[in-house]
C-alpha cells in the first residue's frame, strides 16, 4: 500500500511539473545570474584578458593573488544571497500550485520578500548542525593520527557517512515547514525533526526516491559524456545535443525533487489528520456507549 501511495506521488509530482513550467523560472534566473556574476568575475579580476589571449601559463598566478580571492569571495557572498532570494520563490510557486492548483511570478516574489530571512536562517543552522559534528570528528581523526591513519579512517569515514545520511533524512522536510507552517527558522527546524520522527517511515521511502532518481541521473550523466566526448570527434552538433540533453535532464530533476518533497510533506500531513479524525471518532462513540450503557443500567434499577 505504502509503495503504491509512493508511486503515486512520483506520477503526481511529475505531472504538476508538467503542467506548472513556472516552477522552472527560478533556476532559470539562478542559472542566468551565475553566468553574469562569473563573467563580472572574470572581467573584473582580469582573467577574462588571460583567456582570450591564450596566455594560460599565467592562469595560475592570476588565482592566486589577493585581489582575485577578494573578488572570488564577493562573488561567492552575492551569488549565495541571490540563490536564496530564487529559491525562497520557488518555494512559494510550489505552496501556491499545491494548495492552490495555480500561481504567478508576482506571488513567488511577494513570498520570497516574506520569507527571505528565514530560509537564509535555515541554512546558517543546519550548516551549523551538520559540519560542527564534521570539525569535531575531524579533530578526534587528527588525534588518533599516530595510532594510525588505518584506524582513524576506519572510524571517521563510517561516522561521517551515517551522519550525513541522517541529518539528509532529518533535514527533509524543513523548507516545507517554513513553507506551509509559516515557521521560522529554528521552529522549522524544531517541527520537522518531530515530523520526520512521527513519519519515520514515509521520510526514509521519501529520501530513498529522490536519492534514487539522483543516482539514476548520474549514471545517465556518466553514460551521455562518454558518448558526447566520443560524438565530437565525429559530428559536433550531435554531441552538443547529447550535452545540452544532459543539461536540461539535470535542470528538470532539480525542480522536480522540491515538488515531490514538497508534496511528500502535504501527503503525509493529511495522512497525519485522518489517522487523528478516526481516533477522536472511535474515542466519541466509545464515549457514547458509555453514555448509553449507563443509561441502561439505571433504567434496570429503576
Amino acid at each position: 500500500m505504502a509503495i503504491k501511495k509512493r508511486e503515486t506521488l512520483f506520477q503526481e509530482s511529475w505531472e504538476i511539473l508538467k503542467k506548472n513550467k513556472i516552477l522552472f523560472v527560478p533556476n532559470a534566473l539562478i542559472l542566468f545570474t551565475n553566468i553574469l556574476l562569473v563573467w563580472i568575475l572574470l572581467l573584473i579580476s582580469g582573467l577574462w584578458s588571460t583567456f582570450v589571449n591564450n596566455e594560460y601559463v599565467a592562469l595560475t598566478d592570476s588565482l592566486f593573488t589577493i585581489t582575485f580571492i577578494f573578488y572570488f569571495l564577493l562573488y561567492f557572498f552575492i551569488s549565495a544571497f541571490i540563490d536564496n532570494f530564487f529559491i525562497t520563490m520557488k518555494y512559494g510557486l510550489i505552496k501556491d500550485i499545491l494548495l492552490k492548483k495555480k500561481t504567478c511570478l508576482s506571488n513567488g516574489v511577494k513570498f520570497a520578500k516574506e520569507n527571505y530571512f528565514r530560509t537564509v536562517g535555515i541554512h546558517i543552522l543546519s550548516y551549523l548542525i551538520i559540519f560542527v559534528p564534521m570539525i569535531l570528528l575531524g579533530i578526534v581523526l587528527f588525534l588518533l593520527l599516530p595510532i594510525g591513519s588505518f584506524v582513524a579512517n576506519m572510524f571517521f569515514i563510517p561516522l561521517a557517512m551515517v551522519y550525513f545520511i541522517y541529518m539528509g533524512i532529518r533535514l527533509l522536510y524543513v523548507f516545507p515547514v517554513m513553507t506551509f507552517e509559516k515557521k521560522g527558522a529554528y521552529n522549522s527546524l524544531k517541527k520537522d525533526f518531530h515530523f520526520v520522527k512521527a513519519h519515520a517511515q514515509h521520510t526514509i521511502l521519501t529520501w530513498l526516491i529522490v536519492i534514487g532518481v539522483t543516482f539514476f541521473l548520474s549514471i545517465i550523466k556518466e553514460n551521455a559524456i562518454q558518448t558526447s566526448e566520443f560524438l565530437f570527434r565525429q559530428l559536433y552538433v550531435i554531441g552538443l545535443l547529447v550535452l545540452a540533453f544532459i543539461f536540461a535532464l539535470e535542470f528538470m530533476v532539480a525542480v522536480w525533487e522540491h515538488v515531490f518533497i514538497f508534496k511528500s510533506y502535504l501527503v503525509a500531513k493529511k495522512g497525519r489528520k485522518n489517522v487523528v479524525k478516526k481516533i477522536n471518532k472511535k474515542k466519541v462513540v466509545k464515549k457514547k456507549v458509555k453514555k448509553e450503557d449507563k443509561r441502561k443500567n439505571r433504567n434496570k434499577a429503576d
